[in-house]
């Protein structure tokens, strides 16, 4: 038995060859399954994963995917994570012990534990706590790199959102919740820092796709005979969508294309071209939208802001206390908020008035659309501090002219968000040099 020395990119391995002793022969030898950058994915490391998303698949009664995708799909988000991680560090995004140590805080506190019944519960999962931390550290920076990089730089025009409400007042678009379209596309890559030639020999290259493909009975298996490795072809189906989570260019695309049917030209985006297929619509096409009507929720609560000196688990207590006397009726939730609330709603009884989506912070929003009428919630954390909420009515109402326009930008700069971080995942993705191992 020998002590090996490996050099990867840069990056030592001790590994042992020859003969296993008696003492290392049940010992397994770690493999590198990906070599992303200077940095490595090992099959400990993706044999976790995989691990990890059976159970959840599991404990949410899901039908797993078949092995083959599902070890090839978690492979391709490790490396993903690697490449931002590798980014984070270069753009020397950190995450200090300190940060740290609060943002464990607040996941322990909306779990209503302490930190070390906290840490408890994780080491009970068969978990390592130092390594579950160091696991968020690296989502934190992650989370940081995509707003430096990505959020930072979509904007929304004054023009865009003129758009956005004349087409819903022109009733062309499908009613998100009611109506479904399903997808496929052929994306034709633009390899990063692209001369002009590459992205003209891109777009000749998907308009004679585009050609192909009109002429093909199944599209999606046209396209698997396309997308092969070193092609610079993707291949994606996108099942059935509302139209709320399509890109705004795919759904202007496909208006007033039918199933079955091509979308009748060749679409650009950042990510490249895109050669895209209607397999099938579900629902009906509205024409009645004269405005954007939105259900408004009327809801009252009980704050308590974040103070030196007090814990959560104390702020915690005391809503819980007041939830209990609201349940057996011994205090009334206008008079517990009028002589607790810390804000400006106490005198009206905590009341907040009509809210439409988007306008609380989306802790309290979450939470308060999952109540019923006149149902309290428990403690609710926000960045004002912690929250006792009541819902006493629902509407549905048109927005103002200026409503509507906040509605409007709203919903454009979640979509180009959503497009944006798309594109900019397959950037840095097709930048990055990755080598993949064998992983069977």
């Amino acid at each position: 038995m020998k002590l090996v020395k490996l050099v990867i990119c840069g990056i030592s391995l001790m590994i042992f060859s020859g003969a296993p002793s008696a003492q290392n022969k049940n010992r397994s030898i770690d493999e590198v399954v990906a070599v992303v950058d200077t940095s490595l994915v090992t099959k400990l490391e993706l044999e976790n994963r995989i691990t990890s998303i059976e159970k959840q698949f599991k404990a949410a009664n899901r039908p797993l995917p078949p092995a083959d995708d599902l070890r090839a799909q978690v492979l391709e988000r490790l490396i993903s994570e690697r490449i931002q991680q590798n980014l984070a560090k270069d753009a020397g995004i950190k995450v200090s012990d300190k940060d740290l140590d609060r943002i464990i805080g607040n996941i322990a506190a909306q779990s209503k534990l302490s930190v070390s019944e906290f840490k408890q519960k994780i080491e009970k999962e068969g978990n390592n706590f130092n390594k579950y931390k160091e696991e968020i550290r690296k989502e934190v920076q992650a989370a940081r790199l995509r707003e430096r990089e990505v959020d930072a730089r979509v904007q929304v025009s004054e023009n865009e959102i003129d758009s956005y409400i004349a087409e819903k007042n022109r009733g062309k678009l499908l009613q998100a919740g009611n109506d479904e379209i399903y997808l496929a596309q052929l994306v034709i890559t633009i390899p990063a820092n692209a001369s002009e030639a590459d992205i003209a020999a891109a777009k000749s290259k998907a308009e004679e796709i585009f050609k192909q493909a009109g002429l093909e009975k199944d599209f999606l298996s046209f396209g698997k005979k396309l997308a092969l490795p070193g092609s610079g072809i993707r291949v994606e189906d996108l099942g059935y969508r509302t139209l709320d989570r399509l890109p705004q260019l795919f759904v202007d695309g496909a208006q007033g294309v039918g199933a079955n049917q091509m979308i009748p030209r060749v679409l650009q985006s950042g990510a490249g071209f895109h050669v895209i297929k209607v397999i099938d619509r579900k629902g009906s096409i509205s024409n009645n939208a004269q405005n954007i009507v939105v259900t408004q929720t009327q809801a009252r609560h009980i704050l308590l802001r974040h103070r030196p000196g007090v814990t959560d688990l104390e702020a915690q207590r005391r809503l819980n206390n007041f939830k209990d006397q609201i349940k057996v009726k011994a205090s009334d939730f206008a008079q517990l908020a009028k002589k607790h609330s810390e804000d400006g709603s106490a005198p009206n009884g905590g009341n907040l008035g009509w809210m439409s989506p988007g306008e609380l912070v989306p802790e309290f929003e979450q939470a308060m659309n999952q109540l019923n009428i006149n149902e309290v919630s428990d403690p609710v954390r926000t960045e004002f501090g912690w929250h006792l909420i009541q819902v006493v009515e629902r509407r549905q109402a048109q927005l103002s002219a200026d409503k509507q326009r906040d509605y409007a930008r709203a919903a454009i700069r979640e979509k180009k968000l959503d497009q944006a971080y798309q594109d900019w995942l397959r950037q840095i993705r097709d930048a990055a040099t990755v080598e993949i191992r064998q992983t069977n």
